[in-house]
C-alpha cells in the first residue's frame, strides 16, 4: 500500500478564510470526516508529537460504553479518521482504534499497552472526565474534545463550526500538562479557552 504524506501545514489563506476565531454566538458539531482532516493537521503543530508518540502516531477515540450517542460518535469518527492511516504525520504511520471508558486504571492499561498518544474523547463521559485528565497529563497523550465543554473542563484541543466557520480551539494549560507544545503559527488562528 503506497502511504501519503499529509501536509504538515495549511495555506495560510485557507487557514485565515476557513479557521479564524469568531465570537461565540452559534457553536454547531462539525462533520466527523470534517473533524478528523482538521484535527490531523492540527495534531501536526505539535513540536513534541515525535517524542511523544514514538514509531508510530496512535489516536484513540474513547466512548462510553452502554451510551447509544457516545459509541455512534465513537464509530462515525473511527471511520473518519481511517483514511488518515493511509497518510503520515510527521512522516510517522497513523493508527486509529475504538477504546471504551472503563475507568481510570482500565483506561491508563490500554493507553499505556495501545501505545495511545492522541485520544479523541466522545460525550457521554461526564464525570469520568476527570480520569481521563489524569491519565492524559501522566502518560503525555493530547486529549481532543468532542464537545467545548470539555475543553473547558480541561481537555487540549477540538475543532467546532462556529457561526458557520471551523474554529480551533486550545486549551493551552491542558495542552501543556499533557506534554504538547502547538507553536505561535497555530495558536494565532485558534480560540484559547482557560
Amino acid at each position: 500500500m503506497r502511504r501519503v504524506r499529509f501536509p504538515l501545514f495549511l495555506s495560510a489563506g485557507v487557514l485565515l478564510v476557513a479557521l479564524v476565531p469568531s465570537r461565540r454566538a452559534v457553536e454547531a458539531e462539525l462533520p466527523p470526516g470534517k473533524q478528523a482532516i482538521f484535527l490531523a493537521r492540527v495534531i501536526a503543530y505539535d513540536a513534541n508529537l515525535r517524542q511523544r508518540a514514538g514509531a508510530t502516531v496512535n489516536i484513540g477515540v474513547l466512548a462510553k460504553k452502554g451510551d447509544k450517542e457516545s459509541e455512534r460518535t465513537a464509530g462515525l469518527l473511527v471511520k473518519a479518521f481511517k483514511p488518515i492511516e493511509a497518510a503520515t504525520l510527521l512522516g510517522l504511520p497513523v493508527r486509529v482504534s475504538r477504546m471504551y471508558f472503563g475507568g481510570r486504571e482500565s483506561l491508563d492499561r490500554a493507553v499505556r499497552e495501545d501505545g495511545i498518544d492522541t485520544l479523541y474523547v466522545c460525550g457521554g463521559l461526564g464525570a469520568g472526565l476527570s480520569d481521563v485528565k489524569a491519565v492524559a497529563r501522566a502518560r503525555k497523550v493530547l486529549t481532543m474534545g468532542s464537545e467545548e465543554e470539555q475543553l473547558k473542563a480541561g481537555l487540549s484541543l477540538g475543532v467546532f463550526e462556529v457561526d458557520g466557520k471551523n474554529t480551533i480551539v486550545v486549551n493551552l494549560e491542558a495542552s501543556r500538562e499533557e506534554g504538547v507544545a502547538f507553536g505561535p503559527e497555530l495558536l494565532r488562528l485558534a480560540t484559547i479557552v482557560k
